[in-house]
């Protein structure tokens, strides 16, 4: 289904404002952001298409998933086997995973076979063959993912969650579909699901590593040249995110909790200044108020946290939990008052300089190798961040001020607004 090939990966640092990255085009019109770097033998891209479980037919949810799971199935040229054996042979790596507003691509092959890694990324995103057979045997497997998944109580709050929470059908479906909708997937189904996806006017591209422009603008327009141009996809925003909670019996000593309310879009002038408020909140690990004081102070947890996940053209904030039955509804109780507590009050004066202290030096992590790198130029383009992007992060953190960041936690952080599922025992039952 996906096959995870040996590939060579060597860890590097680089100085971001060093980094010499360049807005190139190719011959047939496709831009993309690219990194070179002679220094190992490795060539990395990730790509993505807008679409994801948005476009997943009515009672056909799972159908973007089963298309992007075969897609290393088996092309016109090669068979499943043929495939996999081609990619180990090869040093290449290629795989796709689906998301709520996209697919998500990687490719990585050592430079020494350039030809042949694109000669089968080429085939991938071309001519894949969804064979009846390989269709029947990744169902089968995604089947059984789905049946391991009903009984892992984590994943079953998290499903739950995302039905429940969001308003909008199209964005409460489960990646991988549910039993029942499986069954309902054919093969065209599969195929209108690859034709609907794979649009260049959708295409954002970021590579890095040891390849030169010539060559790479030939591989990119070899690779992606002869995709059809469709009208983009339509955005969409979400209106409403459901409130309050929701308990969900099932026998198991340990209650799982999953929180969320609305968040900010990335591309927000006060995301930054949301994220550093979150980090003081709940994303800082050991350091966050949620850890000391649910965590350290009154050992209701072994772990906690809270993050921003940015859409497309929204934002959430999420948490999660677990904690004895027990001990759920003082564990509930102590995360409202945090969230209380940092939007009437806010941060304190040390909190936010050891935040902007933070976020300014584990940016240099995400340059550690040219995966990493042509994950992140991905990225920006995605969310559309702008060019300037790598210049202009660390004076753009730099501006932020107490008195905004403070601002931004009174308004964003509600804990009216806050959605919760629990799944576990009430105690006493």
């Amino acid at each position: 289904m996906r096959f995870l090939c040996f590939v060579f990966i060597t860890f590097f640092c680089i100085n971001i404002h060093a980094i010499d990255f360049k807005e190139l085009e190719t011959e047939k019109g496709i831009k993309f952001w690219f990194v070179q770097d002679n220094t190992i033998p490795i060539v990395s891209m990730s790509f993505s298409f807008d679409g994801g479980m948005v476009l997943d037919p009515t009672n056909k949810e799972g159908s973007t998933n089963l298309m992007t799971s075969l897609l290393d199935e088996g092309t016109q040229n090669f068979s499943s086997l043929e495939y996999k054996l081609a990619l180990k042979e090869s040093g290449t790596k290629i795989f796709f995973t689906t998301d709520r507003e996209k697919i998500d691509g990687t490719f990585q092959v050592v430079s020494s076979q350039l030809q042949r890694g694109f000669w089968l990324l080429q085939e991938t995103v071309n001519v894949p063959l969804f064979n009846q057979k390989e269709i029947s045997k990744v169902k089968k497997q995604i089947e059984a993912s789905i049946k391991i998944d009903a009984s892992n109580v984590p994943t079953i709050a998290s499903d739950i969650f995302n039905g429940e929470f969001f308003l909008d059908e199209k964005f409460s479906r489960k990646k991988k579909g549910t039993l029942n909708s499986l069954k309902k997937i054919s093969r065209k189904d599969i195929k209108d699901s690859f034709r609907d996806h794979f649009n260049l006017n959708t295409l954002v591209i970021g590579v890095s590593g040891d390849i030169s422009e010539v060559n790479v603008k030939k591989y990119i327009d070899y690779v992606f040249g002869d995709l059809p141009r469709k009208k983009n996809i339509k955005k969409t925003s979400l209106e409403n995110f459901k409130k309050g909670k929701k308990f969900i019996d099932y026998d198991t000593p340990q209650s799982s909790v999953v929180f969320g309310q609305r968040g900010l879009k990335r591309q927000d002038d006060n995301y930054f200044a949301a994220r550093i408020a979150n980090y003081i909140l709940g994303g800082g690990s050991f350091q966050s108020r949620l850890y000391k004081e649910i965590r350290e102070k009154n050992g209701l947890v072994y772990s906690i946290r809270s993050y921003l996940l940015p859409l497309k053209n929204d934002g959430l904030v999420l948490g999660f939990f677990q904690t004895r039955n027990e001990n759920v509804d003082e564990t509930l109780r102590k995360v409202i008052e945090e969230w209380d507590k940092v939007s009437k009050k806010g941060v304190t004066k040390k909190e936010f300089k050891d935040a902007k202290t933070f976020f300014k030096g584990s940016f240099s992590r995400n340059f550690t190798n040219t995966l990493s790198i042509a994950s992140l130029l991905k990225v920006v383009q995605y969310y559309e961040l702008g060019n300037d992007y790598f210049s202009s992060r660390d004076k753009m953190i730099d501006k932020i001020s107490l008195k905004q960041v403070n601002k931004v936690a009174g308004e964003l952080f509600n804990s009216d607004s806050l959605f919760f599922v629990i799944v576990g025992k009430k105690p006493g039952e």
